[in-house]
């Protein structure tokens, strides 16, 4: 047999090249060509569904059907993802508030949660936000019980409203009442509280603990939103920004081009799986990485200096601005500035922070007050003060925010937290 040169010498070409690329390039599935890294990572993506209280009847078949649906979905988008070169970190589900299918029948709930956790497990979903509780009762016995379950699969939140004094003292109590369970890994020094959030205005948002399902969205729909891990990109953006004016620019030049390859593949995802595409969180998210903190990439610009200091706010505010307004990007969710001092290693080793500086900050961004420490001993009232400041700021300003704090046990304002979880770093307490 006999073979052309040409054909000799791309074969040759082609081996050369595969010797070449770095393992960490691949083919792309969708184009053949080479990928080249992506700036940042996608931290989740959510599916919304409803549930219905008549989906647990016939041993939870219809319940399995849309559990199964938001799977293999997910897997499809997950997989063109990372075809198209990014890291998908989780897929998630989010239901409408539990309230709805939940407690129905409050003799059928170990059950209902127990059913549903396994239908979870079997289709290898880890994360699941059952929503917002509306009914203080149900915050202060219901969701606690929620975050308990092994192996710490589910979250959920409380709806709180400007001046509902009676939902903030319920979720402080369920707060206290979580930091003081320790029955397993997901639970002992306080952790429970990664998965618990007093909530106001949020909707559509991908993030946990307080993603919810969309009011009105059809029992028989699906929805999805995608969220970002993107503290280094931010780093790199602010850098070349230098000052707050050039902030809007180099965002929108930059991250649009970055985010129109994601939005794409929602958008097939949408019209081929009759799925209902929110948009993208464009939110800036830290990572635990070297180079990944949000704090850090503000104190890039000339007027900031050290985040917290006079300029920080405004620093805050262009950010904000920019990425809620990036052209032809769908956006959903937050889509402002996440500060969570314990996910942050900038914001952690800060000893100027205060909750207040935080909440003053979060009066132009997002997302709130987010996995700050304080101490065991912190007063219900007190707690619920904080909730109530929170709710207030959300509600004047119809913006979606949370307050999700770490009451530890037998730990002061001041001394260190002692965490061992891969999803956080440790920080002072910080007094309430």
């Amino acid at each position: 047999m006999h073979l052309s040169f040409s054909f000799i010498s791309a074969v040759g070409i082609c081996l050369i090249t595969a010797l070449l690329v770095p393992c960490s390039h691949a083919f792309s599935a969708t184009n053949n060509n080479i990928m080249t890294a992506r700036p940042f990572r996608i931290r989740t993506i959510t599916s919304f569904i409803t549930i219905d209280p008549s989906d647990f009847d016939n041993e939870a078949s219809s319940l399995k059907e849309k559990i199964t649906a938001c799977s293999r979905l997910l897997r499809d988008g997950e997989s063109q993802m990372t075809s198209a070169g990014f890291e998908v970190q989780t897929i998630r589900i989010a239901t409408n508030p539990f309230g709805e299918w939940l407690v129905t029948n409050k003799e059928n709930v170990d059950e209902r949660l127990k059913r549903f956790n396994k239908l979870l497990s079997d289709c290898d979903i880890n994360f699941c936000s059952l929503g917002p509780s509306y009914d203080p009762e149900h915050t202060t016995t219901i969701c606690p019980e929620i975050v308990s379950i092994a192996p710490g699969r589910f979250s959920c939140s409380a709806n709180i409203n400007a001046g509902d004094i009676t939902a903030a003292l319920a979720a402080a109590k369920c707060i206290k009442t979580i930091s003081l369970k320790d029955e397993g890994e997901h639970l002992q020094g306080g952790l429970g509280n990664f998965r618990f959030a007093a909530a106001s205005c949020i909707d559509t948002v991908p993030f946990f603990p307080g993603a919810r399902a969309p009011k009105g969205l059809g029992k028989d729909t699906i929805a999805f939103a995608v969220g970002l891990e993107n503290g280094g990109f931010a780093r790199e953006l602010l850098q070349e920004a230098g000052s707050i004016e050039n902030v809007q620019k180099v965002f929108h030049d930059k991250m649009r081009k970055e985010l129109l390859p994601i939005q794409q593949i929602c958008v097939g995802l949408e019209i081929d799986n009759s799925m209902q595409y929110l948009g993208i969180d464009t939110s800036l998210n830290p990572s635990l990485d070297d180079g990944g903190s949000v704090a850090e990439a503000i104190e890039c610009l000339d007027e900031v200096g050290v985040f917290g200091n006079p300029g920080t706010m405004a620093a805050a505010a262009a950010v904000t601005t920019s990425l809620q307004s990036i052209p032809g990007v769908k956006t959903t969710g937050y889509s402002g500035l996440m500060l969570p001092v314990l996910e942050d290693r900038r914001l952690a080793e800060l000893d100027t922070l205060s909750i207040q500086k935080l909440l003053c900050i979060s009066s132009v961004c997002g997302v709130g007050i987010d996995t700050v420490p304080i101490p065991g001993d912190v007063s219900e009232r007190s707690l619920a003060s904080l909730i109530l400041d929170v709710a207030a700021l959300a509600c004047r300003w119809n913006k979606p925010l949370s307050c999700r704090v770490f009451p530890v046990p037998s730990r002061l304002a001041g001394m260190a937290t002692s965490f061992d979880s891969p999803y956080m770093c440790n920080s002072s307490i910080f007094p309430v």
